[in-house]
């Protein structure tokens, strides 16, 4: 594969933790719908299931709308111009500042990468887009664990500070 196709990757805890408080008092507001075939609803800012840290909700090609204040007498859905500034909004956060929240990652062959869609976003930039001749064949396998919970705000949950150990792992001292 040609070194010029680069995925990256933004930590969705510190682009929250970097947001103006406003903004971030906006977000707190929306959620998400996800496409007609899921019809789906969830929180935009909610609580990773393990870490209990905020983290984001969104997909930036799979959103067909928000819902502003959901659950309340006041809520109301997005048309579609207002979804499209909103995602761009989301966007340029992951973006900003020539990219400076992101790790960019330039593929070589055999290399293989494990993130937490829960806490790092993701995506594939424009050159993955050029014709195969260009760029190589891209071959991307990917897994997906079903969650065990769906998106929740639950702040008042302790965040772990230590590292969460792996079922059946050993400590060193153990070993």
């Amino acid at each position: 594969m040609n070194n010029c196709v680069k995925y990256v990757y933004a930590p969705l805890r510190e682009l929250i933790e970097g947001l103006p408080e406003a903004q971030q008092q906006r977000w707190e507001r929306l959620w998400m719908v996800s496409d007609a075939r899921l019809d789906r609803i969830h929180p935009v800012i909610y609580s990773h299931p393990v870490t209990g840290e905020k983290t984001l909700c969104f997909h930036l090609g799979m959103t067909e709308a928000f819902v502003w204040d959901y659950g309340t007498p006041v809520a109301r859905r997005t048309d579609q111009r207002e979804t499209i500034a909103i995602l761009r909004e989301i966007h340029h956060e992951f973006v900003k500042d020539n990219g400076a929240i992101q790790y960019s990652h330039k593929w070589t062959e055999g290399d293989f990468i494990i993130s937490d869609n829960l806490s790092v976003g993701h995506e594939a930039t424009e050159d993955t887009q050029l014709p195969r001749s260009q760029v190589g064949l891209r071959v991307l396998h990917r897994t997906t664990i079903r969650g065990t919970v769906p998106p929740a705000k639950n702040y008042d949950v302790p965040v772990p500070r230590e590292p969460m150990p792996l079922p059946g792992a050993k400590r060193k001292d153990e070993l």
